[in-house]
């Protein structure tokens, strides 16, 4: 067993995130089977509230968003400090020239993309080393350059092949509407350089 920290004893206490990892370690711990390095659970614990209080802490926490790669520590895969900021800076100066194709969720839908989730992009695809970018204007100048070559495709190229089209003609509506093309897949990303293919 083991108290928790941070509480007086006795204190009571709603388990908000951890519940099953505790409950693992509780039935291991009567079991005489817990190791020592599982003895320590690291919970969510918050004080009794209301009903109404519950469902909003649920609210919030269920819409919250994973950390995604480019905002982890450096030595953990994520971005250094110039990298995250030309990225950052340019991610936003796209999404205010585009704003109605620019959504708040992460798993939005083609033809819009999401302002960090596209942060997250351009850093795993390693842009800015591979095309040798510097600053938050090159980086710009490139993205507003192969959302124009990907403009210049048919509306053919991006149904593609078979009975299923790739993208419906309202999708390509609105990128042709919007003149932003960025959001219909992230290929271009991983492009030697050609975006018709």
């Amino acid at each position: 067993g083991g108290g928790a920290d941070g509480g007086g004893c006795g204190s009571i206490g709603m388990v908000v995130d951890g519940q099953h990892r505790l409950g693992a370690a509780h039935v291991l711990s009567s079991k005489g089977k817990l190791r020592p390095d599982l003895a320590r659970v690291l919970v969510e614990v918050y004080q009794p509230m209301g009903e109404r209080e519950v469902r909003e802490l649920f609210t919030e926490i269920n819409k919250a968003e994973p950390v995604t790669l480019v905002d982890l520590p450096q030595d953990q895969g994520g971005a250094g400090e110039e990298e995250a900021a030309i990225i950052t800076q340019a991610a936003e100066a796209l999404r205010a020239q585009f704003p109605a194709m620019f959504k708040p969720s992460t798993s939005c839908r083609a033809p819009h993309l999401n302002v960090d989730a596209l942060r997250n992009e351009l850093h795993k695809a390693a842009l800015l080393q591979r095309r040798d970018i510097s600053s938050s204007a090159e980086l710009v100048a490139w993205l507003l350059q192969t959302n124009e070559s990907l403009a210049a495709r048919p509306d053919e190229g991006w149904r593609g092949a078979g009975p299923r089209p790739r993208y419906s003609d309202a999708v390509l509506d609105k990128a042709r509407r919007e003149g932003f093309f960025l959001g219909l897949g992230l290929e271009w990303l991983h492009a030697d350089g050609r975006t018709d293919k």
